[in-house]
């Protein structure tokens, strides 16, 4: 059963922190206001955001509206059941520029019916507002050690981490080494572009810490990563590197390429939501538009212990 567009419209607001009854009066000014969801969002929803990452959030998901092809797909896919998905590993909490605390995210894990969630919380030390340092990180896997004796649900203690222009990462290696989960990210080209990018994701892929490499193709771009696409599947696997099929909506596209240029390559795939409100943890249902071309065995979220999946 797809979603008619008025669901997907409140969804998305959701998704950016804007409660239900909020989200139903604003589809009505919207259906009203004949204009594209990307200009209502400018003038209207982002002032209801709670955060400046969530207006960028309703920016980017208003642009996906808009967009009648990834309309489609999304509403035909994003209220089906979880497809034995045993948990999310990607998630953004307050503890850097998410919304909610890990308790809130742990409790919509539940009723989801996880056995795991990963907490991958952003480092960007030194590169914006928000940002986990080492010493912050350390006490949060203290703060999960208290929550974990309060839940069912496998709490996985992981980072986001960012990799420096000198390919250094944000934490020293002994702190990297007590987490769970490194999710290793290229956010930052340092105005060096795209080459610089690939030599950052090459990094990322040689670094022993890193588990995961986040929405693998941003700065990097397609024709770039295309084009070396036998370099990074040799790194990949020599490492025990996971490539992220990311479930954010903008980048559906970005994720269609990464399945179709690396299923053929016997390499390791995880899914995740990248979520930075509750409502987001819904959007593993975006997954559907990809597990008929993949084989499950090569999915981290199918194994009872994904960690010990990506390691083999």
């Amino acid at each position: 059963m797809s979603m008619s567009s008025e669901e997907l419209f409140v969804f998305f607001l959701q998704v950016a922190g804007i409660s239900k009854g909020k989200a139903d009066i604003c589809f009505q000014e919207f259906r009203s206001a004949n204009c594209d969801m990307e200009k209502f969002s400018e003038y209207k929803l982002s002032k209801l955001c709670k955060t400046l990452f969530l207006q960028r959030i309703i920016s980017r998901l208003s642009k996906v509206y808009d967009d009648p092809s990834l309309r489609k797909r999304i509403e035909s896919t994003v209220d089906e059941n979880f497809p034995n998905i045993k948990g999310d590993l990607h998630v953004h909490t307050d503890w850097s520029d998410g919304t909610y605390p890990i308790e809130f995210y742990v409790k919509k894990a539940e009723k989801l019916g996880y056995e795991y969630l990963a907490i991958t919380d952003h480092s960007l030390v030194k590169k914006g507002i928000v940002q986990m340092n080492s010493d912050k990180f350390l006490k949060q896997m203290k703060h999960i050690d208290e929550l974990q004796l309060k839940t069912p649900v496998k709490i996985i203690k992981g980072v986001e981490i960012d990799i420096n222009e000198d390919g250094c990462l944000d934490y020293p290696d002994e702190v990297l080494e007590k987490a769970d989960l490194v999710l290793g990210a290229v956010h930052f080209d340092y105005g060096k572009g795209e080459v610089k990018a690939l030599e950052l994701l090459e990094s990322l892929l040689e670094n022993k810490y890193v588990n995961v490499i986040a929405h693998p193709l941003n700065k990097v771009g397609k024709r770039l990563f295309y084009a070396n696409l036998n370099k990074i599947v040799k790194l990949a696997k020599e490492n025990k590197k996971i490539f992220e099929i990311s479930l954010v909506p903008d980048r559906i596209e970005e994720s269609d390429f990464i399945v179709e240029n690396l299923k053929d390559h016997d390499v390791k795939f995880s899914f995740g939501t990248d979520s930075h409100s509750t409502k987001q943890l819904e959007l593993m249902s975006l997954s559907n538009l990809w597990l008929d071309k993949l084989n499950k065995n090569s999915i981290a979220n199918f194994y009872e212990d994904p960690i010990e999946f990506m390691e083999k």
